[in-house]
């Protein structure tokens, strides 16, 4: 089960603590927090889950809209 802090960062964006004039403008898929893996296809992490091979959770970022662009 996801911390409530990763839930938080799905909902809500990993700078919700921020202020608004501390945000980023945009994320890019070249960004060292997104998951290069997601953005190709398949992240590892999301195989074999809940077994004793679950590599656990991804601490990258996962985005369907970098995905898409």
């Amino acid at each position: 089960m996801l911390s409530q802090a990763q839930l938080l960062d799905e909902l809500m964006g990993r700078d919700r603590n921020l202020a608004p004039q501390e945000k980023k403008s945009s994320l890019h898929w070249s960004d060292p927090s997104v998951c290069k893996m997601y953005i190709a296809g398949f992240c590892p992490h999301d195989l074999f889950t809940n077994t004793r091979s679950d590599l656990g959770f991804c601490e990258k970022l996962h985005d369907d809209k970098l995905r898409d662009e």
